[in-house]
């Protein structure tokens, strides 16, 4: 039984959805399911927002910036509204033009405003209430629109004056002095972005494809190496010249430290020739890299903070051939350079699972406490580089969550966070290598300034100690089990 139909506008992609009303004596019911959403485009409501308003209120045109641009399924839940949308996609057949009709709760129409789409309405009623189901955060400092008044769109809001009998608009101080479409500097278009992510089942690559899913992309192609082999320069050509993405996740790497001493020619061959596979069939389809890279770049001897600029001096295998990959990176001039350190996420083993697994049978654990570094989060990572995607401000930057700590006090912080009576015994490097040899030097100092990042405009990761309860809670979440071992 169809319960909605789904009207095409003179605008591409832009439909009004109208649910069919099944009604008695009794009153009426309406429905849509997720099904009709998404054939009319719409995919996942990440936030319903409401706002009311009197009669003469201009609200619009609105848009946030990519990558946090929004579609919109948008009613009319008290009251009347005049709904306008105008198609700002620049390579859109209905590009600047406009699109405009009247929601209400009596006929229970909806319109579907796709990316891409500035979007504005005007309140007919005094207490009007308008309803927003969005497939994306609200990010204030992403908000953004063009001028409500702009000639060049030619909507008629002389005539809907006359009409609704409204002598004068209410609008904000900010919609008023806004930019006109042609001098905008936002530009959308109707093709997605295509993003290939390698080395997916890792930590990195599959918080990466979660992170565009939750945005609302969905073309994006994730493998990992029984997919594509890096190595294999053949296979990697073909993969990226068919797939053509904008842009490369590179997250495939050899990331086994004190093995890759044993094995520097196999560590080479991913780390190295891997990286230059894919560098070059970035170059043949234009797209941009995104590469991970480590704080063991550098030696850990340096006083205080590591900046983008300061030295090179690797002192581990893997620490070379991550810095020869970077140096393959940097012949695609759209490169994102990104290092990071001690990186924990859901899919895989990291410190913190170490931690807790452990604590199930000890009630003590020995810990470096002369190696200080940040912590990071896969999921707060993902969510900078999809970010940096989305914008032209190539180079090399240190994106790590906020703050320092040693390993002693990172081991000691999860089990508060996790309610684990543990105690941690801090030893320096050398007293642990005496108790479990390791053949890798590492850093003792991996303090890397995020000061560029920021001064780029790219936001701040949050502290590690909110990051680390953040994914204590999805990885119980997830293991039910680990709850067992609180002990407090």
């Amino acid at each position: 039984m169809i319960n909605m139909e789904i009207e095409k506008t003179n605008l591409q992609d832009c439909y009004v959805l109208t649910p069919k009303r099944f009604g008695d004596n009794r009153g009426g019911f309406k429905s849509v399911t997720s099904e009709q959403l998404i054939e009319a485009g719409f995919h996942e409501i990440k936030q319903v927002s409401n706002s009311d308003s009197v009669k003469g209120v201009l609200r619009g045109l609105h848009f946030q910036k990519n990558p946090y641009c929004q579609a919109k399924v948008v009613r009319c839940v008290r009251g009347k509204v005049l709904d306008v949308v105008v198609d700002i996609r620049v390579d859109s057949p209905s590009y600047g033009k406009y699109f405009a009709i009247e929601l209400t709760p009596e006929k229970g129409n909806m319109l579907y405003v796709p990316r891409g789409f500035a979007h504005a309405y005007l309140c007919l009623e005094d207490n009007s209430e308008f309803e927003y189901f969005v497939n994306n955060k609200y990010m204030p400092s992403y908000e953004d629109g063009i001028l409500w008044s702009d000639p060049a769109l030619n909507i008629p809001w002389d005539e809907y004056k006359k009409k609704y009998d409204i002598k004068e608009f209410i609008l904000s101080e900010k919609d008023k002095v806004r930019d006109t479409l042609k001098d905008c500097s936002t530009k959308f278009r109707c093709d997605k972005t295509r993003y290939l992510i390698t080395g997916y089942n890792g930590q990195l690559g599959y918080d990466i494809a979660r992170e565009l899913e939750q945005r609302g992309e969905y073309d994006y192609l994730a493998l990992d190496l029984q997919e594509m082999d890096i190595t294999n320069r053949e296979q990697v050509f073909k993969i990226v010249k068919d797939y053509n993405p904008d842009v490369i996740f590179h997250c495939a790497a050899w990331t086994a430290v004190d093995k890759a001493e044993e094995e520097e020619d196999k560590v080479r061959l991913v780390n190295v020739e891997g990286t230059k596979n894919i560098v070059d069939a970035s170059l043949e389809v234009d797209a941009k890299v995104i590469y991970m890279s480590t704080d063991y770049v550098f030696d850990g001897k340096k006083d205080g903070y590591y900046k983008e600029d300061d030295v090179i001096n690797p002192m581990s295998v893997y620490g070379k051939t991550k810095y020869e990959g970077e140096e393959e990176i940097r012949r695609n001039p759209k490169h994102f350079i990104t290092r990071i350190s001690w990186v924990f996420g859901i899919n895989g083993n990291n410190f913190i699972k170490t931690m807790i697994n452990l604590s199930q049978n000890r009630n003590e654990v020995t810990v470096v406490d002369d190696q200080i570094g940040s912590p990071t989060y896969t999921v707060d990572l993902a969510n900078r580089l999809v970010e940096m995607a989305h914008s032209d401000k190539y180079g090399t930057y240190h994106v790590n969550n906020d703050g320092f700590c040693s390993w002693a006090e990172f081991a000691e912080y999860i089990f508060k966070s996790n309610g684990i009576d543990m105690k941690v015994i801090p030893v320096s490097t050398e007293e642990y290598q005496k108790i479990l040899p390791q053949q890798a030097e590492r850093p003792r100092n991996s303090k890397l300034s995020k000061e560029k990042l920021v001064d780029a405009g790219f936001t701040m990761l949050p502290t590690w100690q909110d990051a680390v309860d953040r994914y204590c809670e999805e990885l119980i979440k997830r293991n039910p089990r680990l709850r067992q071992v609180k002990k407090n």
